[in-house]
């Protein structure tokens, strides 16, 4: 019987990772690029694994399957990016399995380094949705994923639009509040600071949004890295067709061309925004589903001790009666 250890990826497992098939269970960029090498390269430099960690599984000194994850230290959370497998070695049977020590080997070492939740997006009734369900993920909502490929962009109106600044990040956060239901938040736990924008892991991020009497009312982030750019979008439901004209607005800002390739995730609970995007060229090409794995906390158990008195104290210490005195 062929026997099985989960355990951090190092530079001898980089040439088997041609034979591995690869599952995205997110958008990002990560995921969206095609850079699966490159990707396992880094999560085995011990430098880079606080941008990337990556964890094999191997049957018999073996790599039979693999996952990586991107840490995100300053919202407590990682995020699962890739599930692999080595189909010659395991059949498909199999592969839940795998993927389920995996991950639950990715929890504990999450836990570990602070994090209190994962985040996937795997493809809805899949072998990775499977094996994140078998490892004590939930889901908490659903999405669809669109895909542009070459930026022919419809006629749209134009709206004023401005390049968000550092202070309006807590504004951008207010209407996530409004357009998010009270379960996904509680599930996502973002902060204003998750609006900030910033370089992520060679990544450029910038963001635009549409104000209306000085509230914001339709939010845009791009997230690029060479020829791909991921989008974030927020809106208010009476401000859900304004996401037609901010899109290619943003994009045009960036100076993204006619060759790069746009990935956004519309959740079920903003279905109101497919139209708009559709109309801009945007195409479903998947459904996924949102999952969050909440990590273990250790605590420091409490010890109670009991005092042990010797006789003469305690028969100064016996229970007595209340007693009530009076002085005149």
């Amino acid at each position: 019987m062929a026997t099985l250890s989960v355990r951090s990826i190092n530079i001898r497992d980089i040439p088997n990772l041609h034979d591995l098939y690869r599952v995205h269970v997110a958008v990002g960029l990560s995921c969206a690029s095609d850079q699966e090498l490159s990707s396992g390269i880094l999560g085995s430099l011990p430098f880079a694994r606080r941008f990337r960690r990556v964890f094999v599984a191997t049957l018999d000194d073996r790599l039979a399957a693999l996952v990586e994850l991107e840490p995100s230290r300053r919202e407590y959370r990682w995020l699962v990016t890739r599930l692999a497998v080595n189909a010659g070695l395991a059949s498909e049977e199999s592969w839940v399995e795998l993927w389920s020590e995996l991950l639950v080997h990715a929890v504990r070492a999450a836990g570990a380094a602070g994090a209190k939740r994962l985040h996937a997006a795997p493809a809805v009734n899949g072998p990775a949705f499977e094996a994140l369900r078998h490892a004590g993920f939930s889901v908490y909502a659903h999405q669809t994923t669109l895909l542009a490929q070459g930026l022919h962009f419809g006629n749209h109106e134009e709206i004023p639009v401005r390049e968000q600044e550092p202070s309006d990040a807590w504004s951008i956060h207010q209407l996530y509040h409004l357009a998010t239901p009270h379960p996904v938040q509680y599930a996502e736990a973002l902060t204003s600071d998750h609006w900030d924008v910033r370089r992520d892991a060679g990544s450029l991020v910038r963001g635009f949004l549409a104000e209306d009497d000085h509230q914001v009312v339709a939010y845009c982030r791009v997230r690029s890295r060479r020829r791909i750019h991921v989008l974030d979008l927020l809106a208010l439901p009476r401000s859900s067709m304004l996401v037609g004209a901010l899109v290619p607005l943003a994009l045009a800002r960036i100076g993204a061309g006619p060759k790069d390739s746009v990935w956004v995730s519309v959740p079920d609970y903003q279905m109101e925004l497919l139209a708009p995007l559709e109309a801009q060229g945007l195409d479903p090409v998947d459904r996924q589903a949102r999952m969050v794995r909440y990590t273990a906390v250790p605590v420091r158990p409490r010890v109670s001790t009991r005092l042990q008195l010797v006789p003469e104290v305690g028969e100064r210490l016996a229970p007595r009666m209340p007693s009530l005195s009076s002085s005149r």
